[in-house]
């Protein structure tokens, strides 16, 4: 494992546990996946607040993200839903 992957995974320790469910799993099986630009929005991502993170990928909240941040966020919750689909 990289250390970039290992300070990553230490940032997705979140403050609310729901965040803990889409973030960690996500850093686990696909940050080695993504290109640069995307493990970069991902740690820009990851210095949101966690209440901010919570409005983006929990309640879906209009926020204004520009579209390379936009996508990212789409690939996390698509990747947790089939994780979440195949554990039912």
């Amino acid at each position: 494992m990289t250390d970039l992957k290992k300070k990553t995974l230490w940032q997705c320790r979140r403050g609310l546990w729901e965040l803990d469910a889409i973030l960690t799993p996500f850093v686990e099986n696909h940050f080695q996946n993504l290109d640069i630009n995307q493990q970069n929005l991902l740690i820009k991502l990851l210095s949101y607040e966690d209440i901010d993170i919570f409005d983006i990928l929990v309640t879906k909240k209009q926020v204004d993200l520009d579209n390379e941040m936009t996508k990212l966020v789409n690939l996390i919750l698509s990747k947790h839903l089939e994780t979440t689909k195949e554990s039912i």
